[in-house]
């Protein structure tokens, strides 16, 4: 299934071709192989692609990552995870897997307070590791996978607790 997304404002097309032996990757009307990628620190990140090295910077928000890469910022756009009323029932309260993988390491527990932008989870996906974030401040409600723990697209990761807005049920 393709995804749709945007590139600087430019809506492109995402196609996974092949998983195994090597990840194969359609990105418009070009085919691209990655062989291998780390996230050596959070946010940071190291990735083959087509036999040539990339390193870079990327921050995830609700909808759009940013990455930086070779001297240039480049904006992607999840049209499909946009919003409060995304796709996969995304909501303000729950982190969801874009993509289904692995739990790598879990950088919170049930209880703690969290910030915007917070890694809480580390996952492993297609051989890439991804640190999923707090989309707000908040509490942490329940941790849905403990390490090492598969899961498929759409699940729930994370649950924030609900903000209190003050306003009566």
């Amino acid at each position: 299934m393709p995804y749709q997304a945007n590139l600087n404002g430019r809506a492109i097309a995402v196609d996974i071709e092949k998983r195994r032996p090597m990840l194969r990757i359609n990105v418009g009307e070009t085919t691209h192989a990655v062989t291998e990628a780390r996230c050596p620190a959070a946010g940071d990140f190291e990735i083959t692609i087509d036999g040539h090295i990339h390193r870079g910077w990327r921050y995830a928000s609700a909808d759009e990552v940013y990455v930086r890469i070779e001297g240039r910022t480049y904006v992607v756009g999840m049209p499909q995870f946009s919003g409060i009323a995304g796709a996969a029932g995304h909501s303000e309260n729950d982190i969801r897997a874009d993509m289904p993988g692995t739990t790598v390491s879990i950088h919170c527990s049930e209880g703690d307070s969290v910030t915007s932008g917070q890694p809480l989870i580390t996952m492993e996906s297609m051989k890439l590791q991804i640190s999923m974030v707090a989309p707000r401040d908040g509490t942490i409600l329940k941790i849905h996978y403990p390490i090492n723990a598969p899961f498929d697209r759409g699940a729930v990761l994370v649950s924030l607790a609900p903000l209190d807005t003050g306003k009566p049920a």
